[in-house]
This record gives C-alpha cells, structure tokens and sequence, in this order.
C-alpha cells in the first residue's frame, strides 16, 4: 500500500524542486541513472506494483518516471507498520458499522411518506387507544433520540451525527403532529354532524301535523330519537373523548368548537324531552288517523283481491302459445306498475300501523302475485333479451351467416331457463318459452343446411315453391329475418330433400367437371423410339396411370349415371361415357398396335428376314409408314382427348392391328418351319431365333446353345477361310471339351448345320464311350484310366463294366465259387478308397468333380452288392438284379443299351459336361424303376411329394443316367399341349 502512494511522490532534479520527466530508453535490457535495471519484461510488473512508471509508446522506445518507491520497496518495517495499519482499520471500521446499525430502528422516520402513512391508518377507523399507542410509538422515538450523544469517538475517526439525530427528531415530532392533525379534522367533522343533527330533530318535532302525512313524519322522528338515544350519547361521549386527548397533545381547538362541544349534552336532553311531550300531545291527532288507517286497509285488501282475479285471468302468466309471448311481455309491464302501487300503499299503511300501535295486517293474495311476479319478470326477462339477440340476428345478412354463433346463443338462453329453479321451470310459460326457444334452434340446423354451397337458384326456388314465401335473392339485401318468418322447422322434411338433392347434384357436378378438367388436359407422353444408334420415330410411353384414370373416370360416370340425382347432367354424363368409351378403346388398340409394331419392326426393317419374306415386308412398310405418321402427329399435339376422337383414328389403328397380325402370322409360318427342321429351336425364343436366323455369323448362336443343350455353354468355332467356319467341340459350363471326331462346317441353313452339330454329337460320344470301354484298365489302374476320358463317358463306361462284373460272379457263384460275391464286394470298397485317395490328392476343378461323380456312382454300386451280400441274392434272375439300372454294351447292335426289369432303352449319348449326379437311395432306385417301367409300356410317370423333396431332381438324374436331354417345363392353366 505505501508502495502504492510512494508512487504518486515524483523525484526531484538535484539542488531544485522541479520534478523529473519521464526517461526514454530501448526496449532492450540496459543501466539507466545509477545502475537500475530496466528491461522491456519487467514494465508491466513495474506499473501494477506500484514502483517507477513506464509510459507507453508507439516505436522501439519506452519511458520510465522516477519516484520514492524505489526507496522504501525494500525496507522491511515499512510493511510491518503498514500491516499494523491495515489490522487497526479494519478493526474501527467493524465497530463503526455496529454502532452505525441502532440506528436501523429508526428507518420508519426518514423512508416513508407521512401523509400516506396517516391516511391509511386513518381509512381502517382506528379506536382511540390503537391511535394514543401509535402516537406513544412516535413519542418514544423522541425521548430516544433527544439524549443521544452528537459525537462519537472510534479511535481515530470522529463521528458528527448533530444533523442526522436533528432530523430524526424532526421527522418524528411532524409525524406526530400530522396525525393529531388528522384526529383534530375527524372530530371536528363528528362534532358539527352531532349539531346538525340535533337541529334537524328539533326541526321535525316543531313540523304541523295537519294531514296524515304529516302526522307520520313527526311521529317518525319522534320513533327515531327515542330509538336511537344510547347510540347518539355514545356518539357524543366518542366526540369529547377525541377532544380531551387532542388537548394532551396541545392541539388547539377554536371557541367555536368548544362551544358546541360544552353545548352537546344539554341540547340533547332538551331535544329529548321535547320529542316526550310533542308525542303526548298527538293522542287526539292519532286516534282520528287510526280510524282513517282502517278503512284504508280495507280497501287495499279489496284492491288486492281484484287485482289477484283480474292478474290470474288476464295477467301475464295466462298466454297460451308462443304467438302471445309478445302481448304477455306488454302485460307482464302494465302489471307489474300496478303492484307497484299496490306495494306502496301496503307500505305506507304498514307504517302507519306501527305509527299508530295497531297490529300490522297481512296481505296473502299480494305475497303470492308478488311471488309469481318474480317468476314471471325472469321468464320474460329471458325471452325479452332472447327477442333482443333474435332481432340483432335477423339483420345479418345471409352471405355472411355463422350458424355457430346462432347455436351458441340460443343454447345459452336454454342453458338459463333450466338453470332456474323447479317451481320457474313447472310455470306454464317456461314450457311455452322452451319450446318457443327450441323450435328456433331446431330451425338453426337448417339454415345450415341451406347454407350448404350446393345449392343453386333452382333449388331456392323450389324451396319458395314449397313454403309459399317469396323473397329477393339479392346478396346484399337479403337477411336472416326472411328465413325467420318462414319458421324453416315446420318444413324439416322439404329442406331436408332440398339440401340434400342439391349435396348430391354438387357431387355428380364436381365429379363430372373433375372428368372434364382431366381429360381436357390429360397428355400422352411420346419419347422417341431409339433402337441401337438409329432414330425409329416417336412410340407412346407408359400408358398406366391414363388407364387407370380411365377406369376411375368410367366406374365414376356409371355411379353417376345410375344416381337418381342426375337430372341436370344427364346429357352431359352420357355425353363422357361415350367418350370415355371411345378413348379406352383407341388407347387399348393403340398400345396393342405398338407392340406388334416394335417386335415387327426390328424385324422387317433391316436384317435377313426382308430377303426370305418380301411379300410381308412389303405390307410392313405400308403400316409402318401409317403408323408413323400418327405417332408424328400425336408428338406434335399429345392431347389424348383430340388425338383419340380423330375422325379415322380408331379405323387406321385397326387396319394397321389387322395388317401386322398378318405379318406376324407369315413370320410364325416361317419360323415353324425352322423349328421343325430343327426341333431345339423350340427352346428358344421367337427373338432369339429371329436374332439367330437374322444373323449370317454362325457365332450368332453362341448365346443360345446352353437353351438347346443341357449344360453346353458354347461351340468351339474355327474359321477356316472369309466363308467357312467349322464347329470343332462342345464345351460344358464348367469348360470341359468334347471333341468331335469329325468336325462340322457352318455352312448354309443354320438349322441344318445345328442338325450335323447334334448328329456329330451323339456320333463322337458313342465313339469315346465305345473306346473307353475297351480300354478300360489296359494297361493302366482304373484311376489313371479315368484321367483320359471325359466324365459322362468315364461313369457310362463304370456302369457297363459294374453290370458285366456282377453277372460274372452270378456265373462264378453257380459253377461252384461261393465266396465269389464277397470278394467281389471287398474289390468294390478297394476301388472306392482308391477312389477317395485320389480326391484328396491336389486336382484341377474338372477333375475333381469328375472324381466326386464317380464316387457317388461307386458308393451306389457297393451299397448293391454288400446287400446282396446280405441277402444272399446270387442268381442273375433274382429281382434285386433285375430292378437295378444295367448298362450293357450289346454286340449286334454296336451300342450301349439299358435294362431295368422288362424296360430296355438306347443310351441317348446326349453331352451334358460335368454337371453332377445326386445321391441314390432306396427311394430312388424305386423312382427310377417306376418311371422306366411306364416309359416300357408308353405310359408316363408323375410323382409326388412335398415341394422340394426330390421329385424333378430324381427324374433329371435318371435322364443323366440314360444320356438324354431332360427338358423342365413349368405348366400352367394356358398351356394346354408341348
């Protein structure tokens, strides 16, 4: 801290008083004025503590002020002392804030306003003794304050506090004066009313009593003094008390007020006295009036009973129907004036009676009409403000009616009445209102409905017509209060027929312009028809959703039609059916047109096809060059409606329907033809076919080969010169080769040379498999042998050798060797972990599968024997031989036949690659047995079972087994031949 104010204490330049000026230097660390080091890191540390000041600056250069810190920074009883200092400050600050905190119960003097503070406490009419306390409160403050000390000592601070205890006691000595203030103006106010009032009594006692009128006022005032003596005494001694302790205040009072203050008691035991004896002077006074009074209740009482017979007859309460509402809302006023009087003069005599100590009478009749007059007076209260609203309604004008508001305010009004009590609600003109009330809100739902956009001038004049009232329809002056006179509720049925032949009819409009709008504006989408690089013209696009808009459109106008609400569209309706009609026709035509011309067109426009169908071709292009011009035409205008009830559209898209059938019958001709000549095209498509046949590279059928055989994927084609290619091999899916021992030229027809491929085929397949058979084991184990074959001639070539092995050993069994079945049976499971051995050996893919074929084969075969072996089936001629698929190589004939029991078949050398074989089992020994016992006896076999149990798999195999091609087809209702 002393650091702090060092700092503020500049040098002085030697032997003067002139202070120093700040010093510039580098920014860079140096000795400046006698070894002090300043350094550029060091300002800002220099500037908070306190020591020399350093002066900011633009450029490279700063500025330091000397001063006395750096003489007292470092001397360690300076802190010491200034600690101390700090210590005893705070110290005497603490104790100045506690004394300074008695004075907090004195706030109530200086923070709040006087005068409001007075006339509050004044507005809740305080009693004298809550007043005198909160008076001695303000006057305690004052005998607190006056003796307080002015000066307070606190070490070394002095506290003055003269002024603010002067103005303390100022405060609270004008607090307590504005409140006597107050308490003076009061008692001023309650002392001139007490003399007033006292003038007024002497007044009235003075009056003359020469009418009866008179008389009653005196002895009304008369009542009231002697009524009201305690409380106008207590009234009195209140009055003197409020002064007696303005006087211990020392609040002046005028002589005026101490004189009428002095004068209170005495003026009012006069007053007193005189009301005494004026009111035993009017003893003879009063006995003539009583008689007058009698006979004036009798008269009333008269009175009373003609008006009770005159108001039960003819009075409000006796209306009959809701027409008389209003005349009753006139009685109810006319009647209620006169029990008005009525209940005045009751009145009057009542008092008079009291006036004149006679009993009071009582009047039934008037407690009962007055009863249902309260009754009466709400029920037409009611009906009056819900005239009033009726009427407010009844101008608004007809386009701008809410109904909601209507509703909502009648069913407040009905809310009320049955809020009323049950004795109201019982009156017969609470039901009459009710029903006046709900008659109107049943009416309300109709306006509604007449309020419905459907209806039409037609129809408001229907409803005139029915109701026979007319009125101006004109928006700007027609109002609700046309539709109140008509009461709408007594024609429910009529607006009900109205309104809703006019929702209808609105249906069938909108319904029927809807159908307009769309098809006045329905387009076709015409892209163009690109095939290849070649621009063929314009073709329609997806004709969907237009379909499905007509069907839509047409189902809608047949609803419509049949509606007995189609009055005014009937024309107009029949008129779109027909249209309709006519455009789903052209458009059914016309898409059935372009799909003839887009299959046709790729055909006969360019390619082979032209050449060998000239005739056909030369009809193509007539309807070609039709059909084009229409789709030109259509592109140029897409409307649907226009271009389908062109004139000739429908008959040009005819003849040109009928003309391309022609030529698409001619182009079925000719590809029947090819079929026939080559009987796998049938497999194929008719595109694929025309694709081929269109085609003069023979590769053209590179594609399709797999279709027309089983697991082919290709011919190996070898082009021998520009004009002639040879077809060498087939090769499977899995790129296994065949061959052909004589290789095939592509020249010519394509179903002639594919004719040569198939015979070749089957030609080099009997050949490898004859060749095979021979060889089988020559010189070589029956493993290696399998390596020079391909895999159906290896399994065809196992299966003939298996037969001819087993029939040897029946031959050896019955010439005497009994053991010959067993150890042929050991010979079969040596060959099958041979077999085994050799899969496990690393193999190409080809050579596995082949592998994995044999096997299953072999396993099958062992499985036959070891259950001959079981059953002791030794004989050729035993049926456990007979049922099992035999291959034998027959010598007369040259060829591989197969025998199951009576069945016997050529073996169909059909290559189908390495395509596998399934697993046999019992179950499909029988398949296999049943299904070549029905082909012996030209019969067909049809089995059965869950779906994907084996059934097609199992015939497909057999067909493997046999080298024939097994054609699956999926059948369906339509195809009702092969």
């Amino acid at each position: 801290m002393f650091g702090l104010f060092a700092s503020f204490f500049h040098r002085w330049k030697n032997n003067s008083c002139i202070e120093c000026p700040p010093v510039k230097f580098e920014k860079t660390s140096g000795t400046v004025d006698g070894g002090t080091i300043i350094d550029s890191s060091q300002q800002q540390n220099q500037s908070i503590g306190g020591g020399g000041k350093s002066l900011g600056s633009t450029n490279q250069e700063t500025e330091h002020l000397y001063t006395f810190y750096d003489d007292i920074r470092y001397i360690p009883e300076i802190h010491e002392i200034g600690q101390q200092i700090q210590g005893l400050v705070q110290i005497t600050t603490n104790n100045l804030k506690k004394f300074l905190l008695k004075f907090k119960n004195y706030k109530h003097l200086w923070r709040t306003d006087k005068l409001a503070v007075c006339e509050k406490f004044f507005s809740k009419h305080p009693s004298l003794n809550v007043f005198d306390e909160e008076i001695m409160k303000y006057q305690k403050n004052l005998e607190e304050l006056r003796p307080t000390s002015r000066l307070k000592e606190f070490d070394f601070i002095q506290l003055n506090l003269n002024s603010f205890i002067n103005d303390l006691v100022t405060h609270a000595e004008e607090t307590i004066h504005m409140f006597s203030k107050f308490l003076a103006d009061e008692a001023k106010k309650e002392l001139f009313e007490l003399r007033d009032k006292l003038e007024e009594y002497d007044t009235n006692l003075k009056r003359s009593t020469d009418t009866i009128e008179d008389l009653k006022f005196v002895l009304q005032t008369i009542a009231d003094i002697q009524s009201k003596s305690d409380i106008f005494e207590t009234s009195i001694n209140q009055t003197k008390d409020k002064y007696h302790l303005l006087e211990s205040y020392n609040q002046k009072t005028s002589d005026e007020e101490l004189a009428i203050l002095k004068s209170l008691d005495n003026r009012w035991h006069e007053i007193s006295l005189n009301s005494k004896h004026r009111d035993a002077g009017l003893k003879r006074v009063k006995g003539r009036f009583t008689e007058i009074t009698l006979i004036q209740i009798d008269r009333l009482k008269k009175a009373i009973r003609d008006f009770a017979e005159k108001f039960a007859r003819q009075g409000p309460g006796s209306i009959h129907n809701s027409s008389e509402l209003n005349q009753g809302l006139k009685l109810m006023k006319t009647y209620r004036d006169e029990l008005n009087r009525l209940e005045i003069d009751k009145q009057e005599l009542t008092n008079a009676e009291k006036l004149f100590n006679l009993p009071i009478s009582s009047y039934p009749e008037l407690y009962v009409i007055q009863k249902e007059m309260k009754n009466l007076e709400k029920l037409y209260t009611l009906y009056e403000q819900q005239s009033k609203s009726r009427e407010l309604w009844s101008e608004t004008l007809w386009r701008d009616l809410d109904v909601q508001i209507l509703l909502d305010g009648i069913d407040n009004y009905i809310k009320e009445l049955k809020k009323m009590s049950r004795e109201i609600k019982s009156m017969p003109l609470a039901k009459i209102i009710e029903i006046a009330m709900k008659e109107f809100r049943e009416s309300l739902p109709l306006m509604a409905d007449l309020k419905n956009d459907a209806l039409r001038e037609r129809h408001w004049k229907m409803l005139m017509k029915e109701t026979q009232i007319e009125f101006d329809m004109n928006p700007e002056s027609f109002t609700l209060d046309n539709l109140f006179q008509m009461n709408l509720q007594r024609f429910n049925d009529v607006i009900q027929n109205i309104v809703t032949s006019a929702t209808k009819e609105l249906q069938i409009e909108k319904g029927v312009k809807e159908v307009v709008d769309t098809w006045e504006k329905m387009k076709f989408t015409v892209p163009k028809y690109v095939k290849g690089n070649q621009d063929r013209g314009y073709v329609l696009g997806s004709c969907d959703e237009v379909l499905q808009t007509l069907d839509d459109h047409t189902m809608a106008l047949q609803g419509m039609a049949a509606s007995r609400f189609i009055g005014p569209f009937l024309s107009t309706v029949q008129q779109w059916e027909k249209s309709l009609s006519l455009i789903a026709e052209v458009i059914e035509l016309w898409l059935n047109v372009q799909r003839k011309w887009m299959y046709l067109e790729g055909i006969f426009v360019s390619g082979d096809i032209r050449s060998q169908l000239p005739e056909e071709a030369k009809k193509f292009d007539e309807k070609n060059k039709l059909f084009k011009s229409i789709m030109l035409d259509t592109y140029r205008d897409p409307s649907i409606k226009k271009q389908c009830h062109q004139p000739s559209r429908l008959a040009d898209l005819e003849s040109i329907f009928v003309g391309l059938e022609r030529c698409q019958k001619s182009l079925n001709d000719y590809l029947d033809s090819k079929r026939n000549a080559f009987p796998r095209f049938f497999f194929i498509s008719d595109d694929e076919l025309l694709s081929i046949l269109g085609s003069s590279e023979p590769s053209a059928v590179q594609e399709h080969i797999i279709k027309m055989f089983d697991n082919v994927a290709s011919l190996r084609l070898m082009k021998q010169s520009d004009t002639l290619t040879q077809a060498q091999a087939m090769i499977s899916a899995e790129k296994e080769e065949m061959t052909f021992k004589q290789t095939v030229n592509t020249e010519g027809r394509v179903e002639d040379w594919m004719t040569k491929v198939l015979e070749e085929m089957r030609r080099t397949n009997k050949l490898i498999t004859k060749e095979a058979v021979y060889y089988y084991r020559h010189r070589k184990s029956r493993v290696q042998w399998m390596y020079d074959y391909i895999g159906m001639v290896v399994l065809a070539s196992n299966q003939i050798w298996w037969t001819w092995e087993v029939e040897d050993i029946f031959q050896k069994v019955a010439k005497g060797n009994k053991m010959g079945m067993k150890n042929y049976a050991k010979q079969l499971h040596l060959q099958l972990e041979e077999v085994v051995t050799e899969i496990r050996s690393p193999l190409s893919n080809n050579d596995r599968k082949k592998f994995n074929t044999v096997l299953i084969i072999d396993v099958h075969a062992k499985d036959i024997v070891d259950s001959f072996v079981r059953d002791s089936i030794l004989d050729a001629r035993e049926f456990e031989w007979e049922s099992q698929l035999r291959f034998y190589w027959a010598k007369d004939t040259d060829d591989l036949v197969i025998r199951q029991c009576t069945g016997e078949f050529g073996y169909g050398y059909e290559y189908m690659g390495l395509n596998g074989r399934l697993v046999i089992t019992p179950l499909t020994d029988r398949i296999y047995l049943t299904i070549t016992q029905a082909l012996s006896m030209f019969l067909g076999g049809a089995p059965a079972g869950p779906a994907g149990t084996g059934k097609t798999e199992s015939v497909k195999d057999l067909a493997k087994a046999l080298g024939l091609l097994c054609v699956v087809t999926n059948c369906g209702e339509g195809m009702d031949f092969l």
